[in-house]
């Protein structure tokens, strides 16, 4: 694994989008998976730049997303939401492909399906994956099993009240179920890229690094592939001892 330390959000966004521009130069037909939420907010605004500027060719990308929210397609949280409002709506030119999950439907069997369809004939060269802040990955909680695969995940309460933070939510109006890529799926990636933000995330980026590698800790599990981008900033960072 390597580790990038920045001192700021503001590197670790910039580190991140020099980790996806390299993916997507090296590499004829990339096929990315990417998740949302506060800690790409930088990395997108870069992406978007540099696409709009032309020094980013995302027309020959597959673009796929980690996981979506159960509820109405465009509720404002939804990862629907945030892509087209981070993403899709302010670029000027498109991803070769672009698959999202459907959180919105009333029988889940068929999307799973489609999507594990989509995965397993699309291998990925990129994974990028945030960190939460119970270690989880995607809507992968602790204990969920490390062979997991696509699935339907309730959410834990850390997680929802993050979400309830960042989209500015009642506890009513807070989703707590998710469609996700498994721990399996994250795994199968070429290489995966991790970021983490704040001292909210500083138990997990020492559980990650440092902690037993079990399912307490979803994120362990990445000290088991061989090719991990981990990027924390400084404040996520404050409580490692060994790195």
């Amino acid at each position: 694994m390597k580790l990038i330390r920045t001192k700021t959000y503001e590197e670790m966004s910039q580190e991140a989008l020099e980790v996806v521009k390299q993916v997507i130069n090296q590499n004829e037909h990339p096929v990315i998976n990417t998740t949302t939420g506060a800690s790409f907010d930088g990395m997108f605004a870069g992406l978007v730049k540099g696409i709009n500027a032309l020094e980013i060719p995302i027309e020959k990308v597959f673009l796929m997303n980690l996981d979506e929210y159960v509820a109405k397609r465009d509720a404002s949280f939804t990862v629907y939401t945030y892509m087209h409002q981070k993403f899709y709506d302010l670029i000027t030119k498109m991803p070769k492909r672009v698959e999202l999950l459907d959180g919105s439907l009333a029988d889940f069997t068929e999307e799973i399906a489609r999507y594990k369809q989509i995965l397993e004939e699309n291998e990925r060269d990129l994974q990028i994956l945030g960190l939460g802040v119970n270690g989880h990955l995607g809507a992968n909680e602790p204990g969920t099993p490390f062979d997991a695969r696509l699935f339907l995940a309730d959410s834990d309460e850390s997680t929802i009240k993050s979400t309830i933070m960042y989209n500015n939510l009642t506890e009513d109006e807070a989703p707590s179920q998710m469609l996700t890529l498994g721990l399996a799926d994250m795994m199968d990636a070429k290489q995966i890229l991790v970021t983490a933000s704040g001292e909210r995330k500083a138990e997990a980026v020492k559980g990650l690094l440092e902690g037993p590698i079990d399912e307490s800790c979803p994120a362990s599990i990445l000290r088991n592939h061989p090719n991990v981008v981990f990027i924390i900033d400084e404040a996520a960072g404050s409580l490692l001892t060994n790195h």
